[in-house]
Order: structure tokens, then sequence, then C-alpha cells
């Protein structure tokens, strides 16, 4: 028998599906202490649970015989990720179960807005019968603007549609056919973008690069008497800088279900008396439904007793296959192949349309490939990390090993996976991407030394070697007498050490490709200014993190 305990309140749908299983005993048990929390989880094969429940490292030592754990609901703030992953726990989520609410809400909120409903009712709660004060717009017309067209933002443009919008997208990292089946124009540049837009809506995910998305410099971009929502992630927004521009009238409105830091302060400057007859603010309930709630139970519920039965499991948000149980230089290479799909992110203009993975050497060979769950996908874990790796530069380290080939084929990337004899190396993994608007694809490969180090050794034919690690500058420049001092020079004024340098030829090109580590970041102005050179043919900065 597996015993499941449910440690918070979920749909009882979600419960049903654990009930109706033979092979399942299950226990409920709510408002646990934590001491009682610690008994209970002793000889659990699988737990659900929501917010309230942590599974540190503490509980998780305690449940001996703990094999996977779901949270019925997306966030996973109360779950020891990376300890679970130690202890071979498989975590499940459900970041699907809540898109219609979410996408209602988004509609709800911005209907709100535009006719001014909150404000109307509190008029008229408190006595007043003053029409002329909700002067409100229509939507028809009126071109609105979704920047991230994932699952959400998809069908918010498609509602908006169907009220007689013009809608159009900013995505950099979706694909002309997927904005042309969506019926959305795609812009390429979101400053240009939002002045065109007399509603934006933001639909992405929270990332280094998506965090203050719109801030000061975007919403004086914004059309004036321009509106925004967010019911996406806090953080996108510059809360004191749209503040303000609503003060201004810059802004007309705003609706905002999240912020940067839940709950928001007293002091929150979207909170400000005098800028809320033009805001509408809600407590982070764009899942809050019955039938997302009900959704999130089922997924949850129902991916558990799949992964405890070692069938097919979607939202895995750790590794399909026990990382702990791999020889040590397997993990090495499965966490290298995730730092080149990264790397390749950095380097790619465009959107990918296909993903070509060659797997050289002994290592990945059938006999030695590492043992996964029965998992719906046919691809290698090095091929799966690659692919992490690259849709982590855009949607962020939510992108797990279960998710990433579902979340490429949503986006129409092709995947091919090769296995090859050694070449130079004894293993390497090389990765090539391809877009319609290239002529030829990015491809960087890398290995493992003998004494166990990752080393990127190729990018795009130049053969180079540095280490994935840190603060990476990298540059093509013609290859001519002082160059390289000359971004030594302008590293050098910005108090910018360099750590290691490493610099790749191909013969007859006349071009090289460099690779600096930095021991501190490199300021933005910069690397603008590095781009500007007329001998950089270009110049990306990559920050390898630490779980990277």
């Amino acid at each position: 028998m597996l015993k499941v305990l449910v440690t918070e309140k979920i749909s009882e749908a979600g419960l049903d599906v654990l009930r109706q299983d033979p092979e399942v005993q299950l226990f409920v048990k709510t408002g646990l202490s934590r001491e009682e929390l610690l008994a209970e989880v002793r000889d659990v094969d699988g737990m659900i649970t929501r917010s309230g429940t942590p599974l540190d490292p503490e509980v998780l030592d305690a449940a001996k015989r703990l094999r996977a754990a779901a949270r019925a609901g997306v966030g996973l703030d109360n779950i020891d990720l990376a300890e679970a992953s130690r202890k071979g726990v498989v975590v499940i989520n459900a970041p699907t179960g809540n898109t219609l609410a979410a996408t209602e809400h988004t509609m709800a909120m911005m209907l709100s807005m535009v006719r001014k409903v909150p404000q109307a009712f509190q008029s008229l709660a408190s006595g007043e019968w003053k029409r002329s004060r909700f002067l409100g717009r229509q939507l028809s017309g009126k071109r609105l603007l979704v920047v991230g067209l994932g699952r959400i933002g998809t069908q918010v443009a498609a509602r908006c549609r169907a009220f007689g919008m013009e809608v159009s997208a900013y995505d950099p990292y979706v694909s002309q056919a997927k904005a042309d089946r969506a019926g959305v124009r795609l812009m390429e540049d979101l400053k240009g973008a939002l002045s065109l837009a007399d509603v934006v809506t933001l639909h992405v995910p929270l990332t280094a690069e998506t965090r203050g998305i719109i801030d000061g410099e975007a919403i004086k971009a914004c059309r004036p008497g321009a509106y925004l929502v967010n019911c996406a992630r806090g953080g996108l927004v510059d809360e004191a800088a749209c503040a303000e521009a609503l003060r201004s009238g810059h802004l007309a409105g705003a609706a905002i279900d999240v912020y940067d830091g839940e709950p928001p302060r007293p002091d929150n400057p979207l909170l400000a008396d005098d800028i809320r007859e033009k805001v509408i603010l809600t407590p982070h309930i764009g899942a809050n439904t019955e039938e997302a709630q009900s959704a999130v139970a089922v997924i949850a519920c129902s991916n558990l007793l799949a992964s405890l039965k070692g069938k097919p499991c979607e939202n895995a948000v750790n590794l399909p296959f026990v990382e702990q149980s791999l020889p040590e230089g397997t993990r090495a290479f499965l966490s290298l192949a995730r730092k080149l799909g990264y790397l390749a992110a950095h380097l790619s203009r465009e959107p990918a349309t296909q993903l070509k993975v060659s797997l050289r050497g002994p290592l990945f060979s059938p006999a030695e490939e590492p043992v996964c769950f029965e998992i719906p996908y046919h691809f290698s874990p090095f091929t799966v990390a690659g692919l992490k790796g690259y849709l982590e530069y855009s949607h962020g380290p939510e992108v797990n090993y279960m998710s990433a080939p579902m979340l490429a084929e949503d986006k129409g990337i092709r995947i091919e996976e090769s296995r090859t004899g050694p070449g130079t190396w004894r293993n390497q993994v090389e990765l090539e991407l391809f877009s319609p608007g290239s002529r030829e694809g990015i491809s960087v490969s890398g290995t493992i030394t003998e004494e166990g180090r990752q080393r990127v050794v190729n990018i795009g034919g130049y053969w180079i070697e540095f280490i994935p690690e840190g603060t990476v500058l990298l540059f093509s420049n013609h290859d001519r007498p002082g160059v390289i001092g000359k971004v030594g020079t302008l590293l050098g004024r910005a108090g910018t050490n360099i750590a290691n340098f490493a610099l790749g030829r191909r013969n007859g090109s006349g071009l090289a490709v460099g690779a600096l580590q930095i021991d501190d970041d490199v300021p933005m102005p910069v690397l603008e200014e590095l781009k500007k050179d007329v001998d950089l043919l270009w110049a990306v900065k990559v920050r390898f993190t630490e779980d990277l």
C-alpha cells in the first residue's frame, strides 16, 4: 500500500483521485504542529501540501520513505528543492491548473479599470449618485500590447480580440508562426510597442531579465493616457514609477494583482490616497476560483500517484531521474549540458526553431544511459538539460526537466539528438540552435576534463577553452592588434578585474572569439560601449549562477 499524507485543505476533486485508488492509504491531517508533522512524515510514501507546510531539511530527513511530494499550486517557496533532489524525492506542482482563472482575472481587472467599477461602487455605497465622475473607456477599437505570449498571454489575446481590440505582442522568445496562430502582431522592440498601445498587460515570469521590465524609462515610452495591467508577477513593474505616472496623468490607470513584496507594505506607492481613483488593487487572487483550485488539486494528486507508481508524470520540478543515483562524471555532464544551453541562449539573436544536440563518446552509449522514470518523451537527460538551460534564459529557473520539452513543443522548437563516437575529447556535448532568420546555426560545445572540471571548448567553430562559472564576457572581434588591449582598458577604467582570458581563432576568417572571466560584474554602460566598438562584431555577458 502507498501511504499518502495530505497536510492542508485541498479540493475534494483531488482527494477523490487518491481515495478511489485501492493501492492508496490516504491520511488527511491539517493544522499539524511542527512536532506532529515530524512524526507523521516518518512512514509516508507521498505528500500533498500547499504553502503552509514546510518541507525543509529537517522534515525531509524525518521522511525516510518519502518518494514524491506535490504542491497543489504553482509556488515552491515552502519546499527545499535542492534537499528534496538530494534525497531522491520527486517534487511536483500544478502550473497549468490556473491558466483560465488568471486569464479571466486579467480581463476582469482590465474591464474594471477602464470602466472604474470599484470606484463607482464605493461612491454609491457611500451614498453618492455622481455618474459624471465615472466616465469610462471602451475596449473595442483600442490597441492592446501583450508582454509575454505564453499560455496565459495567448488566452488573454484571444479574448481581447473578441472584444474588438487590435492585439500586438512583445516576446523575443516566441516565433512568428506562434504569433500568427494567435492572431497577433509580433513587435520587435518593447519601447516602440509600448508607445503604440492603449492597454498593456504583462504575462512573463520573473527572471533577472524581466525584473523591472516596466521601469521608469519604459513607462515614459508608454502612450500618454495608457492603461497598465499586471496579474503576472510582482517585481515586473517599478511601483514607485508607476504611481508617479498615474499621479502626473501619463498613465490613465493601473490594475495590479501582484506586488514586489507580498503582502504590500502600508507605504507601498500604489496605496497612496491621491491616486486611489486611478488604481485597482487585488490581493494576488488571480488563481482563486473554485474551478482553478479543483484543477490544481486534481493535477497535483494525479501526478503524485503516477510518480509513486512509476508511470508518466508531468510537472515534476526537479529531475525526472534521481540525480544522486548517477555516477559523478555523469552528473557533471548533466550540469554542463544545461550551462551550454544557457550560453547558447545568450548568443542567439532570434527565437530558435530547432535545437540539435550531439552526444559524442562512450558515456552517451545506451548501455551507459542514466536510469530515468518512464517519462512522456524519449530524449536523453543531457538533451533535456541543454533544452532546460536554453529556456531558463527567457523563462527563469521555474523551467524544469519535465516541462522543458513540452514548453519547446509549444514554442515550435524541433529537437534533434544524435550520438557518435569520441572526437577530440573522450566525451563531448555539442548544442546547435537554428532560427529562420539566420543562415547558419549557433553552436557551443563542452567537455569534462580528467580532473572533473567543466570546459567550454568551442563556440561557433572557434576552438576556445574556459570554465563556465561566474561572470564571463564573450565577444567576437576582428583579429588585429590592439583590440584586446582596448577591451582590457575599458574594463580597467570601470574597476572590473579580469580573472582569466581565452582567445579562439578560425583559420582564414580574420576573426576571433574571446572569453574574459570577470571577478565582478560588467557595468551595463561598459558593455554597451563594447558593443559599439568598430572592432567588435558582438559582445555578451553571461552570468553562470551557483544553481546552474
